[in-house]
């Protein structure tokens, strides 16, 4: 049993502990755990879970700020069969509520900087148990303080089967309620091995630990990176806020390789101080997400000619599952190829409308994926499987809504999207679930929400409100719709300029010609 934990998800430090015990695993600002010693940390937690009730299957959510903290507690959820839910810290305790109640989440495990926000949660979404904080709090069964679990006795990865459950990445469907996105240890473990071979993970690498682990980004230093025996290296927030702070950790920790959306690497390159910068052992970049800057990225290259510089593909729902080595040339002419697919994944690009990857395939099109790094399906979404996965040729298909060509090189090239999702810094935001969201505001008739594209190069989300014809009676539509972004989104979906729009178009059928609206929107802040 013991052999059969350590062969999944739920065993990889365990497994790696075995066979290294004293090689540096997590770094944290204040001090470094060995594989040995980190196998302790996460049965610990495990045991103080199993020990108050949390069973097999059962989901738990990992709610903490960059840190070691959130590294050990997702393993330690993961490690006793249960399924790790991350959630954002950041977010609202309405809109965490609404995952809470829509995963099923009973335990929560945070931290004390976040005491005030699981005690808003708790007066909407009760929680049988919160490990992390010391003393009572309404509307929680039990709370297990830091001391239990320091004392706890380590437990052993318990056995779990290659498709049970490992983790839910959430995020939000058109309507705006919360859809969570299954991953099993079979898959992820098919993407942990796929990643590990495409960038050639070894022991001696250290590993730049930078997305918050309710991004999907997140999953390569939290599985890939144990799995190869190398050493992660927690990038804290704090530190991603001052690029030149950043780019100092990077040359103390001797930092190998870095993962992070295009945004934030960007800043790094913008404002890192990088010529005053020792980088020498930095040997990989990885970017992926969203759309990069490729004049940034060319003067990354041109700064760094022997740096290989790789930009990764794969929604959430089917982890990465391509990439592409960019070269200075594609830079400067301004594209940054997603690439072709790793072994593990088969690529079909269909015409778009197309119900089904059986079609005859195209130069161009939409991107159609079968992959063994995806996911079991939405959670309690049954609905939307149906309308994401086919089966053919034996095979289960994800549409992705991406489009995609291939080019002269047979390499593919990102296009767009086919409905109304965007990235913004590398998070995926339904415009419609946005737009859902803020016409919940008082005084509003509808709202429209777009991206525009700042002077730097980077995406940020813009709002225009039609106000409704009768004179609100309390704060002004557009401060109505500002407060309600800031008490019920989470910040990357908050729009960060509002403005007010007179007048509406309907389209043939009478509907709100939402798509002139937004037109209309990105005019008048041009216009401004």
């Amino acid at each position: 049993t013991l052999g059969m934990g350590r062969m999944t998800l739920s065993g990889i430090v365990a497994r790696t502990a075995d066979e290294r015990p004293d090689h540096e695993a997590l770094v944290d600002i204040d001090r470094s755990w060995t594989y040995g010693e980190l196998a302790v940390e996460v049965g610990r937690l495990g045991w103080v879970l199993m020990e108050r009730g949390v069973v097999a299957g059962e989901r738990v959510g990992v709610h903490l700020d960059k840190s070691a903290g959130g590294f050990i507690a997702m393993h330690a959820v993961v490690s006793i069969g249960a399924v790790a839910v991350p959630l954002d810290p950041s977010a609202p305790a309405e809109r965490l509520a609404r995952v809470g109640a829509a995963m099923s989440i009973g335990c929560i495990i945070t931290h004390q900087p976040r005491r005030r926000s699981i005690e808003a949660l708790a007066r909407l979404h009760p929680l049988g148990l919160v490990v992390g904080l010391e003393g009572e709090i309404d509307g929680v069964g039990g709370v297990v303080g830091p001391a239990e679990v320091a004392s706890a006795e380590p437990a052993d990865p318990v056995a779990v089967a290659l498709d049970d459950w490992a983790y839910i990445i959430t995020t939000s469907g058109s309507t705006g309620e919360p859809k969570g996105i299954v991953h099993t240890h079979r898959s992820a473990l098919a993407y942990v091995d796929a990643s590990a071979e495409a960038f050639a993970v070894r022991p001696a690498d250290r590993v730049a630990d930078i997305a918050p682990h309710h991004f999907d980004v997140s999953t390569f230093a939290l599985w890939a990176v144990p799995r190869a025996g190398a050493t992660v290296v927690v990038m804290p927030e704090p530190h991603q806020r001052l690029p030149a702070s950043l780019s100092s950790r990077l040359v103390e920790e001797a930092v190998t390789v870095w993962y992070s959306v295009p945004f934030l690497l960007q800043q790094l390159i913008d404002r890192g101080d990088l010529d005053n910068r020792d980088l020498s052992a930095l040997r990989l970049v990885k970017f992926g997400g969203e759309v990069p800057s490729a004049a940034a990225l060319a003067r990354l290259l041109e700064r760094m000619p022997a740096l290989d510089l790789a930009n990764v593909y794969g929604p959430a729902e089917v982890n990465q599952c391509a990439h592409h080595f960019v070269s200075i040339d594609e830079l400067r002419a301004g594209i940054a190829p997603i690439g072709r697919p790793w072994s593990a994944a088969e690529f079909r690009v269909v015409a778009i409308g197309s119900d089904s990857p059986a079609g005859p395939e195209s130069r161009s099109g939409e991107l159609w994926v079968a992959s063994a790094t995806m996911m079991a399906g939405y959670f309690a979404e049954p609905e939307l499987d149906v309308e994401s996965i086919v089966e053919w040729d034996g095979r289960r298909w994800y549409r992705t809504g991406d489009l995609v060509e291939w080019n002269d090189d047979d390499v593919l090239v990102f296009l767009g999207r086919s409905d109304l999702q965007v990235k913004v810094r590398g998070h995926r935001v339904e415009i419609e679930a946005v737009e859902a969201e803020l016409e919940r505001a008082d005084g509003v008739l509808a709202v429209v929400v777009a991206v525009q594209r700042r002077g730097d190069g980077t995406d940020e989300l813009v709002a225009g409100v039609v106000p409704a014809e009768a004179p609100p009676t309390g704060p002004e539509p557009v401060d109505g719709v500002l407060a309600r972004a800031r008490d019920h989104l989470p910040p990357w979906t908050r729009p960060r300029r509002v403005v007010t729009l007179r007048g509406t178009e309907t389209t043939g059928s009478g509907k709100l010609d939402r798509r002139s609206l937004r037109a209309r929107l990105l005019s008048s802040l041009e216009e401004s």
